[in-house]
């Protein structure tokens, strides 16, 4: 029988088989929990218990208005030594019955300190003097800048300070560095050795003089052969060129013409 052919057996619907699922799990303390919770909702519902009466909004909590409730505690002022024993007497040795123990007093500490403060004299302000800009400040009395037999010149104590007419630090340190500084530059210029200048003789600066011409009058024929229309970026830098040129030929040659001594720096 191939597999393909059909069966009648598959076409009657079967009967699905149920499944048996295992039963659910049920704490033994569910019932008590229950009724515990239904017995205890509503006991907390307002703010307090229900016997309790609340304030009214009017009487609220003020400053200073409730009851401090200090613990009691017990002083025991029985004093731990006990006295020392007085020892009786011999017979026929005087006795002095009749003398009394000093009493002790008690002293009102509080009460001296404040009739101190009371009588006490009030101290005269010291003078203060800044003498750095960083707000460094001396008592002008104790620092021994003036003298103590005249007081009032106050005017002159910069003259007893100990470095008066002397160069402050900073200012020293920086006319120190400046000092290195020139000391360097002169060093370092007496070992370089400078090409000594010599004079140009009027031969050669004429000769120098007439080929500058020369020059220029070649640069600027060749400026006037140039097209009337730029149109172009090496037409353009080809003018730029001979412009810059040009430029450079008539200042020095305007510099020939307006010195007749020259010096020159002759090639080591």
């Amino acid at each position: 029988m191939s597999k393909f052919q059909e069966n009648i057996k598959h076409l009657i619907p079967r009967p699905k088989t149920p499944v048996v699922k295992p039963p659910m799990y049920r704490s033994i303390y569910t019932e008590s929990v229950r009724r515990t919770y239904k017995s205890n909702n509503n006991c907390h519902k307002t703010m307090g218990y229900a016997e309790v009466e609340l304030d009214p909004p009017s009487q609220f909590l003020k400053k200073h208005t409730r009851k401090e409730m200090r613990p009691f505690v017990e002083i025991n002022r029985t004093k731990c030594c006990a006295r020392k024993s007085i020892q009786r007497p011999c017979d026929g040795a005087p006795t002095n019955a009749s003398k009394k123990l000093p009493t002790k007093t008690r002293k009102n500490i509080r009460q001296t300190n404040i009739i101190d403060v009371i009588r006490r004299v009030p101290p005269l302000p010291k003078h203060r003097v800044q003498d750095t800009r960083n707000g460094h400040i001396i008592v002008l009395n104790e620092a021994g800048w003036s003298p103590r037999t005249c007081p009032r010149r106050i005017d002159k104590t910069f003259l007893y300070k100990q470095n008066y007419g002397k160069t402050p630090a900073y200012n020293r340190e920086k006319c120190n560095k400046e000092k290195e500084m020139a000391q360097l530059m002169e060093t370092e210029r007496k070992r370089a050795v400078k090409p000594p200048f010599r004079y140009l003789p009027e031969s050669e600066r004429n000769e120098m003089l007439s080929g500058l011409k020369t020059n220029w009058a070649e640069l600027h024929k060749e400026f006037l052969l140039l097209p009337m229309l730029t149109d172009t970026v090496p037409k353009m830098k080809r003018k730029t060129m001979l412009e810059k040129q040009l430029n450079n030929l008539e200042k020095d040659i305007d510099l020939l013409e307006r010195n007749p001594s020259i010096y020159v720096c002759q090639d080591v």
